[in-house]
């Protein structure tokens, strides 16, 4: 850890023993979102990203989530898995990196307009480098997107996050993001309905603002 920013010394430390690209050779974990939950990250991502918009992926996967439909002219994946990279026809350029291990992106200051983090803050064990990349390649105003359902990988999450409910999460979300330079934040949750059994995943959200 790089810096604490008096959070507890362990608050992002993992049970895993393995790096993140040992676990990920080794180990594809099924799915933690259904297609529900999908759905409503891309309604989120299409209410605020426009497709002349600079996008950064960030953990990227497989499928950016970002609206098939919509034709974006420079969408940026990053991701430790190779074979996800290819397998996202999506992006327009790809990087292949651990950002566990390598904290600089290879991108130029204000550069982004967005980012774009899903399912991603709870395997950071370097938070406030990681946002302070973000902050460096966002053009201003640009704005950053984190996005989570209840479920995680637990040998891969760090202790703090496994500690808290959702709420408290979007709540360490927005202090881990005030303490790195943000501001304007915004917070929503989605909950399935009722009349829609095969949608189980909740969604928590929660966008901020460069300076």
């Amino acid at each position: 850890m790089t810096e604490l920013n008096n959070f507890h010394p362990h608050s992002f430390d993992i049970a895993g023993t393995e790096n993140d690209l040992e676990y990920y050779t080794h180990h594809k974990p099924a799915p933690l979102i259904d297609q529900g939950g999908y759905k409503t990250i891309e309604a989120l991502y299409h209410t605020l990203i426009q497709k002349s918009d600079t996008i950064l992926d960030l953990m990227c996967g497989s499928n950016s989530h970002i609206p098939a439909n919509v034709p974006y002219q420079d969408l940026i994946g990053i991701d430790i898995d190779n074979n996800a990279l290819q397998q996202n026809h999506q992006l327009t350029k790809k990087i292949l990196q651990d950002i566990n291990q390598n904290l600089s992106f290879p991108l130029q200051d204000n550069s982004v307009d967005y980012i774009c983090l899903c399912s991603v803050i709870e395997y950071l064990r370097n938070p406030f480098a990681i946002l302070e990349e973000c902050y460096r390649i966002l053009k201003p105003q640009g704005r950053i997107i984190f996005s989570f359902s209840p479920r995680y990988l637990a040998t891969r999450t760090i202790a703090l996050w496994q500690a808290l409910d959702n709420g408290e999460r979007q709540r360490l979300i927005k202090i881990l993001l005030k303490r790195s330079g943000f501001n304007n934040f915004d917070q929503g949750e989605v909950h399935p309905p009722d009349n829609q059994p095969l949608w189980k995943s909740s969604i928590y959200s929660v966008v901020a603002s460069k300076i």
